[in-house]
């Protein structure tokens, strides 16, 4: 009788926790059905099969082994990363938090608490639309913030908070420094800086900042009161646009000097387009390392100064005419009529009185040296007259008066006509050619003297030239009386004056002045 015999197998893996992790299938095995070789078989891959649940579940345990390590890595990295880290859910619950957060509360204290518990309570609404925002989006909010935590005692931390969110989750990490330091060194400057400005707005001289391109980047009040501009319309401006041609030169070289600059005088040009007579302190402005970066300027409003300074000079000016018109015309005269009377009085004695004829002739020849020096008296106080070509006759005649008195060559080149309607500003010009013409015989031993007087695109130049051993040092002749009264009669018709070592030798004094509608930018 044949027999069927029954076998079921059915194979299960359990981990450790009790779980089912494989199922063999289940095998039926009838023995009228297979053969010994057959069942052979199936146990055979039974076993294989066995040996690489084996395998793998090593593979499991070694993976385990290691996520333990890394999280006991990553766990120490987070406890010693050297700020303050806190993890936070999405209910605004901090579930983690390392050891450097110092704010007076314990781990357990702030584990477990909202984070809206520790933050001052007017940054709580912008920081709650961050948490809320990252969440839907985490570009969203803010990457890096400030804000400021409540310590434990009531005092405020300001706090850079670093925060992004952890991938595939609804938790955030972020990670604070404490600035309040820097907060308070911020807030140290800022006060010092209003303070500054409150100073700068409040001063009665303009301030004019300029950045190495020539670029005004700051003008407090004063200086827009100065140039009758506002603000808007000089901050970006290049400063060139509001100096006089002539004295741009004076002012870049000025401007990037390293030595403390004397105050000057400087022209400006405002929002009438009228001069505006200014007296500037300025000075460069360098980095750490020295180069330039631009620079500033005080300046003070002498305009009106100005105006008082030319009354005075009109007023002794016309004086000066008058007792030049008074010597001349009248006391003159006089005694060209005392100079005929001894002539005829000696004449008539020749017949009468021989012997005294003698005193007769001295007198006359008294009367005929104080006529001489009267009129050179007069000729002094008003050496250029209001006539064509007045100043240029005045030059020319002194050219060559110099040339026979002290036996050196000194000459006058005019090569066109230069229109000069204002008798005081060209006797200022003429005293100048005096007194640089002195120096050059006095102080500068010279043996030939050129003056020239030009006319270029109604811009008077004034150049004595001499060939003498020069001057060594501008800046101790400039305090010499002569250089400065020039200076003074240059500043007093609006004109420039610059004396330096010619080339060749010897020195160059030249004396620019703009012409306008009448005599250019002089004090009218």
């Amino acid at each position: 009788m044949l027999s069927i015999i029954r076998v079921k197998v059915k194979v299960h893996l359990i981990d450790k926790a009790g779980s089912l992790r494989y199922n063999l299938p289940r095998m039926n095995v009838r023995d009228n059905q297979k053969t010994k070789e057959q069942l052979l078989e199936e146990l055979k891959a039974v076993r294989t099969e066995l040996r690489e649940m084996k395998t793998r579940t090593g593979s499991y345990q070694q993976f385990e082994h290691e996520l333990k390590e890394s999280d006991k890595f990553y766990k120490t990295l987070f406890e010693n990363t050297g700020t303050a880290t806190i993890l936070i859910e999405k209910d605004t619950t901090i579930s983690m938090q390392n050891n450097d957060l110092n704010i007076g509360y314990t781990k357990d204290e702030i584990v477990g608490q909202s984070w809206m518990k520790f933050v001052a309570d007017d940054d709580i609404p912008r920081l709650l639309e961050y948490h809320n925002a990252r969440r839907l989006d985490p570009d969203a909010a803010p990457q890096d913030y400030e804000f400021k935590i409540k310590r434990k005692d009531g005092s405020f931390v300001h706090i850079l908070m670093t925060i992004a969110m952890i991938p595939g989750t609804d938790r955030s990490i972020g990670s604070m420094m404490d600035i309040t330091k820097r907060f308070n060194e911020e807030m140290a400057l800022r006060d010092s800086e209003e303070r500054f400005r409150q100073l700068v707005e409040s001063m009665n001289e303009g301030l004019c900042i300029q950045d190495e391109r020539g670029t005004i980047t700051y003008v407090n009040d004063s200086f827009c009161k100065i140039l009758k501009l506002p603000r808007e319309q000089l901050i970006g401006r290049p400063m060139r646009q509001f100096i006089s041609k002539l004295d741009f030169k004076n002012w870049m070289l000025k401007l990037r000097s390293k030595d403390a600059a004397k105050p000057n005088e400087l022209t400006l040009k405002g929002g009438d387009s009228a001069p505006i007579y200014t007296l500037i302190s300025q000075g460069a402005m360098n980095d750490s390392q020295g180069s330039y970066t631009g620079g500033f300027a005080v300046i003070t409003d002498i305009t009106e100064r100005k105006q008082l300074e030319k009354e005075i000079l009109d007023i002794s000016e016309r004086e000066r005419q008058k007792i030049s018109h008074e010597l001349h015309d009248d006391l003159g005269q006089q005694l060209i009529g005392i100079e005929f009377m001894t002539k005829v009085l000696k004449n008539k004695l020749k017949r009468t009185s021989p012997d005294d004829t003698h005193y007769a002739g001295e007198i006359n020849q008294l009367v005929k040296e104080s006529i001489k020096k009267t009129r050179r008296l007069a000729r002094g106080l008003s050496p250029v007259y209001l006539v064509s070509h007045g100043l240029e006759s005045s030059l020319e005649e002194m050219a060559d008066s110099t040339s026979n008195i002290f036996g050196l060559s000194c000459t006058f080149n005019c090569p066109q006509n230069v229109p000069m309607k204002d008798n005081l500003v060209a006797t200022h010009l003429f005293y100048i050619a005096k007194e640089s013409i002195h120096n050059a015989i006095e102080h500068g031993k010279s043996t030939k003297i050129s003056i020239d007087l030009l006319n270029n695109n109604s811009i008077i130049s004034l150049s004595i030239r001499d060939n003498g051993i020069g001057i060594q040092d501008i800046s101790k002749s400039s305090s010499g009386i002569g250089l400065r009264i020039m200076n003074y009669r240059a500043r007093m018709i609006g004109a420039s004056l610059q004396v330096e070592s010619a080339p060749g030798g010897g020195t160059l004094v030249t004396c620019s002045l703009g012409l306008g509608k009448e005599e250019g930018d002089g004090l009218r």
